[in-house]
């Protein structure tokens, strides 16, 4: 009987954690208007929050229970490279679109939050955004559209 209690009070922990880490995961922030930017990808206009550091650029959107729709998160690299990407800790399928010199060079479409794959761009790039799955072809966003940070 009393390896039943231990294991009860294991198990209750391990339930506490789980549900404390989901309340954190749905609840984390989203940037407030002052950390967002203006980026047109050809004639659509998203609201985008920046991963301009190393910390940022490492957690991305993981947590995030939803994105709105004309809302993503763009990364800024100090310089062109093939970064990859993973859905490490997502929770929404998302769209790549691959930017480079203020041009997009390629787009990951309708991404799985569980994929276990990493994903590159054609070319080295110096900027990424990550919006909402679908939105891309919803939006007819294709590669060789131009791209302007404001």
């Amino acid at each position: 009987m009393k390896n039943f209690g231990v294991g009860l009070a294991i198990f209750l922990v391990v339930l506490a954690l789980g549900g404390i880490y989901g309340l954190l995961a749905q609840n984390k922030p989203e940037a407030s208007e002052e950390y967002k930017r203006k980026i047109w990808i050809g004639e659509q206009l998203f609201l985008a929050e920046l991963a301009d550091t190393a910390v940022k650029r490492n957690s991305g959107l993981s947590g995030r229970a939803s994105l709105p729709e004309n809302q993503g998160l763009l990364f800024v690299f100090p310089q062109a490279g093939s970064y990859g990407f993973w859905m490490k800790g997502m929770l929404i399928p998302l769209d790549i679109i691959w930017i480079r010199n203020d041009q997009a060079v390629g787009i990951e479409k309708n991404i799985p939050a569980d994929s276990v794959n990493t994903y590159y761009p054609p070319e080295p790039v110096d900027k990424v955004l990550e919006i909402n799955a679908g939105l891309a072809d919803k939006l007819g966003i294709q590669a060789g559209d131009a791209v302007l940070l404001e």
